[in-house]
């Protein structure tokens, strides 16, 4: 069962809801909507908008700052190591704190602390800690399918065994899901469409794995295995690291918020995929404001995160560590809450 936000509001939390008993469809998303934040940016001067977006959307600010700029109408300059900081940042803690604690381990919290580390310094302790000293220095993205495997094997991180272990233990196809990627032109679209803006948004799939998706290994991976869950916890692995091979001062290409929108709109490359923003502006006031973030797609009602779910063996050993492993790697901005025990189950 899932339920649409109502028109004014955004989703607030999901909760993801396991009945094996169910039959065909075991899994349930529960949708628990919140006033829409993009309200309160209504009725303001623009001037005053602008400035106040990356306050509100303080999880990418600088993200959500550019697109809130363009959108408005300002002829803004992205901010792109303040964007790349943000994306270093979100995977950072999820592949050093959250990977370990579901496999029972302590965070990384030298690695974690390294992440105060300005420069090139900083950066190279992160690559350290993330693929040793054995891995030549070069795109992630770029490495054959055989260099992964004794790159895995080899076992030299803590993140390398994490990934080995899911790749010896868990089947290409549990959690198994994707969607066509999430265009501009889609987003330029929802954007400006006149429906509610509760109607139903074109299923489509933005983040990590659509950035690596055209590099060799990973065009490699999704053609033996398709978008499995390793893949897509790899993906994350790869967009981290090319963001630290960047250039101390520039964002890599595929984060750089580069993108041309018409005019009313704002594209972002956040953290966790594309972002837009929307404006109507009259009389130099905001008239109507709209903001689609990664999230707004990627758990949308029949989206990935509900495909993902879904292919996973409810009745399986390991249900409950690979749910929590796909929301991992499907990254929502936004709490879900994951009952596999059935404490929820007639919530």
């Amino acid at each position: 069962m899932t339920h649409s936000p109502r028109p004014g509001t955004t989703l607030q939390r999901l909760t993801i809801v396991c009945d094996p008993a169910h039959g065909s469809q075991p899994w349930r998303f529960v949708r628990e909507a919140g006033v829409d934040p993009a309200r309160t940016l209504e009725g303001r001067p623009v001037e005053e908008a602008a400035g106040l977006a990356p306050r509100i959307f303080n999880l990418c600010g600088a993200a959500h700052g550019y697109a809130a700029a363009r959108a408005l109408g300002f002829a803004a300059v992205a901010d792109a190591p303040a964007m790349a900081r943000e994306s270093v940042r979100d995977h950072a803690l999820a592949i050093f704190h959250t990977w370990p604690g579901l496999l029972g381990g302590a965070p990384d919290r030298d690695a974690l602390r390294a992440l105060s580390q300005p420069g090139p310094e900083g950066a190279a302790a992160l690559r350290r800690a993330l693929v040793g000293a054995r891995l030549p220095d070069r795109d992630f993205g770029n490495l054959s399918c055989a260099a992964l495997g004794a790159w895995l094997c080899a076992g030299e991180t803590a993140t390398a065994r994490i990934l080995s272990r899911l790749r010896r233990e868990v089947d290409p196809a549990e959690g198994r899901a994707g969607l066509p990627e999430l265009t501009t032109v889609d987003l330029a679209r929802a954007l400006e469409s006149a429906a509610p803006d509760d109607a139903p948004l074109a299923l489509r799939e933005t983040g990590a794995l659509s950035r690596m998706a055209g590099t060799p290994l990973f065009a490699a991976l999704i053609a033996a295995e398709g978008p499995s869950l390793f893949v897509r916890l790899l993906a994350r692995l790869a967009d981290l690291l090319a963001l630290l091979e960047a250039p101390p001062q520039a964002a890599p290409t595929a984060s750089a918020p580069t993108r041309d929108a018409p005019e009313g709109l704002g594209f972002a490359d956040a953290a966790r995929g594309l972002l837009g923003h929307g404006a109507r502006v009259d009389g130099g006031r905001v008239s109507r404001y709209r903001i689609l973030s990664p999230s707004a797609w990627n758990l949308a009602p029949g989206g990935l995160l509900e495909r993902a779910i879904a292919a996973l063996d409810p009745s399986g050993a390991q249900a409950q560590l690979l749910a929590h492993f796909l929301v991992s790697a499907i990254n929502p901005c936004v709490p879900v809450r994951l009952d596999v025990t059935g404490a929820l189950r007639h919530a």
